[in-house]
């Protein structure tokens, strides 16, 4: 009976957390707290792998003092999604600032905390400040990011995800900090509406700023703010239990006006010029079915090497006494 209980954790608990790429979209976590920041928000609470790509990109100077500039999300081990926006006008050398992932607030460090330095910075080549066209860029980092529970990959919808069918959507950042400060510094989740770019490019609400490469989402009291730029709006598969990121934030009127969503880039519409980017292979043009669909694995209690090494000692066990009883 031991030995089926430990054959049974064994099988549940998959593959090691360590490497980065094996699990992505881990679900916003629920939670009952209100607060500011990404406007009409709530608190995240930190744990349970709530958020668990999204990163706090943060400026340097001497002496050590940090601020909080804009949100990325982790792509790869090695690979940080952002706003291009966030990089104009800077005054101090790029490998100076910090990424830091696996905190919900600012303030938070311990052993679930990485802090990367930034190693290159690309932007889109075709990127205008004006008008906030092709507002992406990837971050790479100094060092790889060992994935854990509360540090997981972003999905990327390929050109075979039915993006418009995705429901259930939400974004997070860390942002607003001046407009409404509310005295602390935890990351803000919202839930919130994707509209139509048709709707969306109408004279009564954004008249003609919309394109092919834009999301909106989010209006009406609850959207991002000041600060969320290069952060996540993520939608639910259609078929399992975790979140494609469609959007990076980009641009707004305002915070959460009525008829002024926050406008995003549409991560699919630049999913080859990221893969490109980063040197992987697109992803196949075909729909992903349900099978074909990666579900994220649960974090396992104990550790897979630990326990393996416990199964073999247990059986070294059981033929000594069966030895001694023969």
């Amino acid at each position: 009976m031991i030995l089926l209980c430990i054959l049974i954790l064994l099988a549940m608990c998959g593959p090691a957390h360590g490497i980065c790429g094996q699990t992505c979209g881990l679900r916003p976590m629920r939670t009952a707290l209100s607060s500011s920041r990404v406007v009409g928000g709530i608190d995240v609470a930190p744990g349970l792998g709530a958020w668990a790509g999204i990163a706090s990109i943060r400026c340097f100077w001497d002496p050590p003092v940090s601020a909080h500039v804009c949100g990325g999300t982790l792509i790869s081990s090695q690979w940080l999604l952002t706003a291009a926006h966030c990089f104009i006008n800077i005054t101090n050398p790029i490998s100076q600032w910090a990424i830091v992932l696996g905190a919900t607030s600012l303030g938070q460090s311990g052993p679930d905390v990485v802090v990367r330095r930034i190693k290159r910075l690309i932007m889109h080549e075709n990127y205008i400040p004006q008008l906030e066209y092709n507002d992406i860029a990837l971050l790479e980092l100094d060092r790889p990011v060992p994935c854990s529970s509360s540090i997981q990959t972003a999905c990327l919808p390929g050109p075979g995800v039915k993006v418009s069918e995705l429901k259930n959507c939400y974004v997070a950042g860390w942002g607003d900090r001046i407009v409404k400060s509310s005295g602390n510094d935890i990351l803000q989740q919202a839930k919130v509406q994707v509209v139509d770019n048709k709707l969306c490019n109408s004279s009564e609400w954004l008249h003609g700023y919309i394109y092919d490469f834009h999301v909106c989402a989010g209006q009406g009291g609850v959207g991002t703010c000041q600060g969320d730029s290069g952060g996540p709006l993520v939608c639910q598969d259609k078929h399992a239990d975790f979140f494609w990121q469609i959007g990076v934030t980009s641009w707004g009127v305002g915070c959460a006006r009525p008829k002024r969503p926050a406008v995003s880039s549409a991560t699919q519409y630049y999913y080859d010029w990221i893969q490109k980017k980063i040197g992987t292979r697109p992803a196949p043009t075909v729909t992903p079915t349900p099978l074909q669909t990666p579900k994220p694995t649960q974090p396992c209690p104990f550790p897979r090497e630990k326990l393996r090494q416990f199964f073999n000692l247990l059986k070294e066990i059981l033929q000594f006494l069966k030895e001694k009883m023969f």
